[in-house]
């Protein structure tokens, strides 16, 4: 029999592709991926999305609260959201570690995301 190295295709489940990413996300992000379901934890309002730029990845966010590199925040409504822990974060191109009430900074995400949506900080 000849073998032209072409390996069978498994069937995989929707439900167990989303089990995995979840999993995945928790372990990178340091966040459970139950409290993300569960919603078991907080979550304050600290900004709002004034301009996405795709190209780059990064939204631009007017500050109504304090935010600092290694928050895990949330951008969207309850029932669809991104969430992600901040990584990367600039005033006026210029790496910071925290931002205060009333900056703009730019927050390099993983997603793209509406403007206009809100950001929350997750809170334990």
């Amino acid at each position: 029999m000849v073998s032209f190295g072409f390996k069978r295709k498994r069937k995989v489940s929707l439900d167990s592709i989303i089990s995995d990413h979840e999993e995945r996300e928790a372990r990178l992000d340091g966040a459970g991926a139950s409290a993300a379901v569960e919603g078991s934890r907080g979550r304050e309002q600290i900004g709002t999305v004034e301009q996405f730029f795709s190209r780059l990845m990064v939204a631009a966010v007017r500050l109504t609260g304090d935010l600092e590199v290694g928050d895990i925040i949330e951008i969207g409504t309850e029932e669809e959201a991104i969430r992600q822990k901040v990584t990367s974060m600039q005033i006026d191109r210029k790496d910071v570690d925290s931002a205060a009430r009333g900056d703009d900074v730019g927050i390099k995400l993983k997603y793209a995301v509406d403007e206009g949506s809100s950001v929350y900080r997750i809170t334990a």
